[in-house]
């Protein structure tokens, strides 16, 4: 019975990390990064090859890096190329303020 109880509080640990965070692979380590909706999209992404296409199919986990301020996970993937458009994805996402 213990180890049953056990398995539950895992998974449930498991769970809620998995929809609230982006467990994400970089350069500089593992990282959690806060989700902008709670689903179970992106939970593990390894970033240390990303490209600008990648980060197009990755929208979501690029605005939510941008908005909890960790875009030093994204300095080794042309961040200075495209900064504008997430920037602009960002706003669409997180409504023009």
């Amino acid at each position: 019975m213990s180890r049953f109880l056990a398995g539950m509080v895992c998974g449930a640990a498991i769970l809620f990390v998995a929809m609230h965070y982006h467990v994400v692979r970089g350069n500089n380590g593992v990282v959690l990064v806060p989700k902008i909706q709670n689903n179970l999209s992106d939970i593990y992404t390894d970033i240390r090859n990303f490209e600008l296409q990648d980060w197009r199919s990755h929208k979501p986990l690029a605005a939510a890096i941008m908005r909890s301020n960790q875009a030093d996970l994204m300095q080794d993937s042309a961040r200075e190329s495209f900064g504008s458009s997430v920037a602009g994805m960002v706003d669409s996402l997180l409504g023009a303020k």
